[in-house]
């Protein structure tokens, strides 16, 4: 079993989740907890600016752990709760997801932050809805939720193209 070793602290990997041009994710396990665990190939430092620019926008993310700034390994929290394109798999998606979601909105709007949409990358915890990627843009007329991502959000043509 592979072994990803961040300040000191060696965490045991049990699948990868994810993997982008960028990073790859892993779901690890560290001292009995589990973590995603982000490697990146390349914009660490963006990942990182980007990851404190939506925090300061009001966005809920997994809260970030460690990091190792040589490595270029961060460390998040993990949930085991599915994302959002899982969810709407299962049937249209309850109006509590959209309350949330909203909610979430309002704060990249304040902020001027567009998000990726799409529904994989959010995640309903609790009430709140969490983005999962750390990657944003400034919003334009073009990019806000309503014009590029609001159709995949239904079990609609654009939803089950997804």
């Amino acid at each position: 079993m592979d072994t990803i070793s961040i300040k000191n602290k060696k965490f045991t990997v049990e699948r990868v989740i994810a993997e982008h041009e960028d990073h790859t994710t892993y779901l690890a396990s560290w001292s009995g907890r589990t973590y995603f665990i982000r490697t990146y190939a390349m914009d660490y430092e963006k990942a990182l600016a980007d990851y404190k620019a939506l925090k300061h926008a009001g966005i809920n993310m997994a809260k970030m752990c460690f990091h190792d700034d040589v490595n270029h390994v961060v460390v998040y929290d993990y949930f085991p709760e599915e994302d959002c394109l899982t969810a709407l798999s299962h049937g249209p998606l309850p109006e509590r997801y959209f309350d949330a979601l909203f909610a979430l909105y309002r704060f990249a709007r304040f902020a001027k932050v567009a998000l990726d949409w799409e529904p994989q990358n959010f995640m309903l915890r609790g009430n709140q809805m969490f983005y999962l990627p750390t990657k944003y843009y400034p919003m334009t007329e073009e990019n806000r939720f309503e014009r590029t991502g609001l159709s995949t959000w239904f079990l609609g043509k654009e939803g089950r193209a997804l």
